[in-house]
Parts: structure tokens; C-alpha cells; sequence
């Protein structure tokens, strides 16, 4: 049976902007691991040694960017944080479990890119506007498919479990139906209950997948997350086939979007890549505070 996870985390305003390399600006005075460092390393490190095929889930350790945010319920009002690319991941409270899974956690960016609410505290948020930044693709294309665009998105789906997921979203939120997609027979396999939607196979497939990681210094094969929500979230839509830009070219891509990340199924990518996680720590980052980190990422 799933296990629901719980410890959401928000974000709040910046205190000290200072960009670091990774692995220097985590190691600890005794020579350990920093659990930042130990968290990003578990799924990407592999990645990044070439030893597996496989998508990033937070980014490439060059596009790290260090620095404390203020935060209401931390016990000094601010707490470490790291931005990649794919995500950002906090520590809120340092006086936790070290053993505990969400002593590092990665906060619901895409909830709040989505709502327009940014967490400040606990149960503290700051009335902003949605992002109207493109979810996938090419920043610069006018027909992408934004945060802004999924807050249409998010009641509870109340039908009948999916067929073959032939469903079309555009910007404006008009969902469709083309039928050429039936083609690919990419179904759903996992319904939440608590935010009422349906997972895609390919992301469900992602989320409980088994592969090589990096723990205790040394490479295992392990599931890749403890809980198959860790990374992700809850689901907060269903899955739609969206058109991208992708380096000026159009581009079908599946998308679904979850509390922490949205995740993509690119048919024509290699094996290996054709489920991606967005760029949702950048785009977070610019709508939080209006321009790329200092250290850029991506």
C-alpha cells in the first residue's frame, strides 16, 4: 500500500544571495556529506559519471546556486536552500532527524507558481500573480503552455478512469481531444486520492522505478525514491498533449504536472530521456525574484 508523504515545505524572501561550488560549499568541519549534497547525489551522480542513461531529477551539479532564504517557522527566521534547475531543496529545521526522509525537502514550487501564493512560513503566504512562464519548450514561444494556463487545471478529475490518453491542452487552458494520439496507448496507472487525479504510465513508471544511485560512497541498485511522491508531489492535473517549441521546432510532448515538478514524455526522445522533469527551479527563481540566479542555471 502508498504511503502518503507528508513535510511540505515552502519558501519565503532572500536573505544573501552567494553562488558556491557544490561540493566545496557543502562539505562539512568534520568531512561529511552535507545532506544537500548527499540528496542530489543519490539519483544524479550517476548521471553525471556517465554510469547510467537516465534523465536528471534535480540538474548537473554546475548549475547549483547556494544561499539561506528567510523563512517564518525556521528556528533562526532563515533556513539553506539550493537552487537547480529541476528543483530547489531546503532544510528548515537543522536540530531534526538527519535519518528523517524530509529533513531535506524540496517545497511545492509548482503550486505556488501555479496559485500565485508564495509560502512564506508554515501557513504564511504572499499574494503574487501566477507565472505566466512556459512550462516546457523554448521560453520565447507565444504558444506554450504556462503555470498561469494550469490553474484552470486543478479540480479533481471526477470521470471514469482514462482510456488511452489522447486529451490536448493549449495556453489559454481550452482542453481538446486528438485522436492520432490513441497511437502511442499511453494510459493511466495510479489514482490519488488526495488531490483527485490520475498518473500517466510513463511518469507512475519514473516515480517507482529501481536503478543505480549513489549512497554510502559507493554505487547500489535501489529504488530511486523512498516514496514514489518524494520528488514529485501529488498530482495537481491530469496528463495533456501539449505542442512545444523546442529549439524553434514543433514538438508533441505529454504533460503532467505535480506539487514539486512537472514532468514531460517526449515519444521521440531516446530511451533513457524521454520522460524529463521541467526547469521549475529556474522558472520559480525568476518569478520569485524577477531575473535569473547570480550563478545562472541551466
Amino acid at each position: 500500500m502508498k504511503k502518503q508523504v507528508g513535510g511540505r515545505r515552502g519558501t519565503a524572501a532572500m536573505l544573501a544571495c552567494c553562488a558556491l561550488v557544490l561540493s566545496s560549499a557543502l562539505a562539512t568541519a568534520q568531512g561529511e556529506v552535507d545532506p544537500l549534497l548527499a540528496n542530489w547525489q543519490r539519483t544524479d551522480k550517476p548521471v553525471m559519471d556517465g554510469v547510467v542513461n537516465r534523465t536528471w531529477m534535480w540538474g548537473p551539479q554546475a548549475t547549483a546556486y547556494l544561499t539561506w532564504e528567510s523563512y517564518a517557522d525556521a528556528p533562526s527566521g532563515k533556513r539553506k536552500v539550493i537552487y537547480f534547475d529541476k528543483s530547489r531543496m531546503e532544510i528548515t529545521d537543522p536540530n531534526a532527524e538527519r535519518d528523517d526522509p524530509w529533513y531535506v525537502s524540496n517545497g511545492l514550487l509548482v503550486v505556488e507558481l501555479v496559485s500565485g501564493k508564495l509560502q512564506t512560513g508554515h501557513q504564511r503566504f504572499e499574494n503574487l500573480t501566477p507565472a505566466s512562464v512556459n512550462v516546457a519548450g523554448d521560453a520565447s514561444d507565444p504558444n506554450g503552455v504556462t503555470y498561469a494556463t494550469l490553474a484552470k487545471l486543478r479540480a479533481p478529475y471526477s470521470g471514469p478512469e482514462p482510456g488511452p490518453l489522447t486529451w490536448t491542452l493549449d495556453r489559454a487552458g481550452n482542453i481538446g481531444v486528438d485522436a492520432r494520439f490513441a497511437s502511442f496507448d499511453v494510459e493511466t496507472t495510479w489514482y490519488e486520492p488526495a488531490t483527485g487525479h490520475w498518473v500517466a504510465e510513463p511518469f507512475w513508471e519514473l516515480m517507482t522505478s529501481s536503478g543505480t544511485v549513489w549512497e554510502d560512497a559507493d554505487y547500489h541498485d535501489e529504488a530511486l525514491f523512498a516514496d514514489p511522491f518524494y520528488a514529485t508531489g501529488f498530482p495537481i492535473t491530469e496528463a495533456y498533449w501539449i505542442e512545444v517549441l523546442l529549439d524553434g521546432q514543433p514538438e508533441d510532448v505529454l504533460l503532467q504536472c505535480f506539487e514539486r515538478r512537472c514532468l514531460t514524455w517526449t515519444p521521440s526522445n531516446p530511451d533513457g530521456w524521454k520522460v524529463e522533469a521541467g526547469n521549475v527551479g529556474l522558472h520559480y527563481y525568476i518569478w520569485r525574484y524577477g531575473e535569473p540566479p547570480p550563478k545562472p542555471v541551466g
